[in-house]
C-alpha cells in the first residue's frame, strides 16, 4: 500500500467505519434501552393494564419515581384514591406490578407472580400476597348515618355530631392544612372538631387515606359503629400530617376502643412517629356481631389532627 496513490490509500481505510458503527450502534442500543419510557409509552400500556387490573387489587408502580407520571398518563381507573391512599399492604390479596428497566417493588419482591407479561418496555406482573390478613369490616367504609354515630364528651353527659353533606369544603394548598371533605359528622365548637374522610401525608410523603376525628380540648371524642362484624383483632393505622406535625411538639393522643363492657384495649400516638399502626385484640367477641366504640382524646388546647384507619380482620 505504501506505493499506492493517496487517493486510494484513504479509500481504502473506509473499511475501518464498519466496525466503528457496528460499536456506535451497540451504544445506542445500550442508551435506549435504559432510558424512561415516554408520555406516550405510558399512554399505550393503558389498555393492557386495565384488562389485567381487578377492584380492590392496586398497581404499583416500579421504580416509585415513575410513578407519578403513571398516574398522571394512566389516571383514576387504575388508580383509584381508595387503593392509592389505602393504609398498608397486609390486607391486600394482589397488585398489579407496572415495572420499567427491569424494576421491581421492593416492598412486594416475596410475593408470588402469577402472570407476567411483557408489553413495549414494561413487565406487567399480577402479585399474589402469600398470607393477606382477611378483613370482615373496613370502619372507613361505614362513615355515614345509620351505620356510626358521632358526640362529644364531657362529664358524662353527650353533644351529638350532626351529619351534614354541605358542609364547607377546605383544602389548605400545596403545605396547608388537610383537607376537610363536604360530607361529616359536624360537632359543636371550632371548625376543626368533625368526623369525616380525608387524606393525610405519612413520614414518606405518601398519601393515606383515613377518619379524620380530631379530639377536643376538654373531653372526648365517641364514634359507635353499629354492628360490626368482629374477628380476632382490629388491625389500625393512625397519624397525622406528617409536614405538619413531624417536630412533635403536641401531646399524645389516645383511642381507646371497647363494645358494651369488653374493653378492646388503647393505642397511645406521637406526631413524630408519623403513620402508625398498631393492633387491637378482639378475641373475646369473635365471630359475633356487635356495635365498637372508639374515644379519642388529648390532653391541652392543642391542634390535634388526628387521623386513623381501621379493620376488623380474622
Amino acid at each position: 500500500m505504501a506505493d499506492w496513490p493517496p487517493r486510494v490509500r484513504r479509500l481504502r481505510l473506509l473499511w475501518l467505519l464498519v466496525p466503528a458503527l457496528g460499536l456506535l450502534e451497540l451504544g445506542l442500543h445500550v442508551v435506549l434501552s435504559h432510558r424512561a419510557p415516554s408520555v406516550e409509552a405510558w399512554r399505550a400500556l393503558a389498555g393492557p393494564a386495565l384488562a389485567l387490573k381487578r377492584a380492590g387489587e392496586p398497581v404499583v408502580v416500579a421504580p416509585e419515581w415513575a410513578e407519578p407520571l403513571a398516574r398522571l398518563t394512566l389516571g383514576d381507573r387504575l388508580f383509584p384514591l381508595g387503593e392509592l391512599a389505602r393504609a398498608d399492604d397486609r390486607s391486600v390479596p394482589r397488585v398489579l406490578e407496572l415495572a420499567e428497566l427491569g424494576a421491581r417493588a421492593p416492598a412486594f419482591a416475596t410475593w408470588r407472580v402469577v402472570s407476567e407479561r411483557r408489553v413495549g418496555p414494561f413487565e406487567l406482573r399480577v402479585l399474589e400476597n402469600p398470607s393477606p390478613l382477611r378483613v370482615r369490616y373496613r370502619f372507613i367504609d361505614h362513615v355515614r348515618p345509620g351505620e356510626l354515630s358521632v358526640a362529644l364528651v364531657r362529664d358524662g353527659a353527650e353533644r351529638a355530631c350532626e351529619h351534614t353533606d354541605h358542609a364547607r369544603a377546605t383544602a389548605g394548598g400545596l403545605h396547608g392544612q388537610v383537607a376537610a371533605p363536604r360530607e361529616r359528622f359536624q360537632c359543636p365548637g371550632s371548625a376543626e372538631l368533625y368526623v369525616g374522610v380525608t387524606v393525610i401525608d405519612d413520614q414518606d410523603y405518601r398519601p393515606r387515606r383515613c377518619i379524620w376525628a380530631h379530639p377536643p380540648a376538654e373531653g372526648t371524642l365517641r364514634l359507635r359503629f353499629s354492628a360490626v362484624p368482629l374477628g380476632t383483632k382490629l388491625h389500625g393505622f393512625a397519624g397525622l400530617s406528617y409536614f405538619l406535625f413531624r417536630d412533635g411538639v403536641g401531646p399524645p393522643i389516645t383511642l381507646t376502643a371497647s363494645s358494651g363492657t369488653t374493653e378492646f384495649g388503647s393505642a397511645s400516638h406521637r406526631d413524630e412517629t408519623g403513620w402508625s399502626g398498631f393492633e387491637l385484640s378482639t378475641a373475646a367477641l369473635s365471630g359475633q356481631s356487635a356495635d365498637v366504640v372508639f374515644e379519642i382524646q388529648a390532653a391541652g388546647n392543642f391542634r390535634r389532627d388526628y387521623c386513623f384507619a381501621m379493620e376488623a380482620v380474622e
